[in-house]
């Protein structure tokens, strides 16, 4: 099975999310890997909703502590390209120009839905 889920991986070239990390963690229980999937479908879409509504309210001091509580889940989870944009806006957040915060914000978002579709599909798949 394990084989299985690194050749889906690479099948549906997974582009935000690492399986291959997230079942190593699982220590190749495709049982376990689906829980720790299930725990990311429930709390990352909550987080998602209150980042826009920090971004839309411009409030800096929010958009740093959500992203400083999604950091561990992020890297756990393998999110692609994701971890340099959080730690700039999370040491950053006070000094950083607006436009570019607006922009690695909009990224952070597109990129947490990509992964939370990404997510959906695997559970879908392996959830039977």
């Amino acid at each position: 099975m394990t084989k299985k889920i690194i050749e889906m991986n690479a099948e549906q070239q997974m582009h935000y999310i690492n399986l291959e990390n997230v079942l190593a963690v699982s220590r190749g229980s495709t049982e376990r890997m689906l829980k720790y999937l299930f725990q990311f479908q429930e709390l990352i879409p909550e987080r998602l909703n209150q980042l826009k509504k920090a971004k839309n309210q411009d409030n800096r001091t929010q958009i740093r502590q959500i992203l400083h509580k999604m950091s561990p889940q992020l890297q756990f989870f393998g999110i692609q390209n994701i971890i340099i944009p959080i730690q700039r806006l999370e040491f950053e957040y006070e000094t950083m120009p607006n436009q570019e915060l607006e922009v690695l914000v909009t990224e952070i978002i597109s990129k947490l839905e990509g992964a939370l579709i990404e997510v959906t599909k695997t559970i879908q798949k392996y959830h039977v």
